[in-house]
């Protein structure tokens, strides 16, 4: 922490808080208009094709949440039908998961969300840990089996803070937060000591991803003294 001058100066203190996360990288699946055990087709695709279950998009399964944050792996099954289950399964060790709503897995951070008459199985991962790193699957029990697969990647990110250590009151204070990994817009907060940092007032946050990962910057214009202290990202 720099010196401060009582009457003209504001001292500031940055430190770039340690942020984790999750990093959900999609897993490659193949498919052919002639095998529909694996894979996503559209939806006119398989209505022509069969009256079976089918998968719907779900959007990207390239997934970024924080360490200790909740993870969701997105399945929507289609005319599942009364007879059809949907199971999650993890691959390092073979071990299902859940199968319909009910969860088998002794840890009770994961669950199986499915609001009544929805085609959305969702499995949550609440707390995400380092150690829930590896391959999972949706299924469908048709004949032959149907899945889509997913990679959970569990990384640990850095964020390290640039700017002045002090500044002249009347000035504006410019802080940059970079953090080493991509797709955390929105998932980047900034603390004045303990208090977290609204968009209001004389405060400007902005945050983009570039080739170096997300950068956020922090702006403070006429800075007074109450404005030192500590700044986390």
């Amino acid at each position: 922490m720099a010196p401060r001058s009582p009457r003209s100066g504001v001292a500031l203190g940055v430190c770039g808080g340690i942020m984790k996360l999750l990093f959900l990288t999609l897993a490659a699946s193949t498919w052919t208009h002639t095998t529909y055990a694996e894979g996503l087709m559209t939806d006119d695709d398989y209505m022509e094709m069969t009256a079976g279950p089918y998968f719907l998009s779900v959007g990207t399964r390239n997934i970024t949440t924080p360490v200790g944050q909740t993870a969701y792996l997105h399945c929507r099954v289609a005319q599942l039908g009364d007879f059809a289950q949907v199971s999650w399964i993890r691959k390092r060790d073979l071990h299902v998961m859940s199968s319909g709503v009910v969860v088998f897995a002794s840890d009770q951070r994961f669950q199986v969300i499915h609001p009544d008459k929805s085609e959305n199985w969702t499995l949550q991962i609440k707390y995400a840990q380092l150690r829930d790193a590896g391959v999972y699957e949706c299924q469908v029990n048709t004949e032959p089996k149907m899945f889509i697969s997913y990679v959970l990647s569990v990384v640990e990110s850095r964020a390290t803070i640039v700017g002045p250590e002090y500044v002249k009151a009347g000035s504006t204070i410019n802080l940059t937060c970079i953090i080493n990994q991509l797709n955390m817009q929105g998932l980047v907060y900034w603390y004045h000591n303990r208090d977290i940092l609204d968009y209001e007032g004389t405060v400007r946050i902005s945050t983009r991803e570039n080739h170096e990962g997300t950068v956020s910057h922090l702006t403070i214009k006429e800075a007074t003294p109450k404005d030192s202290g500590n700044y986390t990202c």
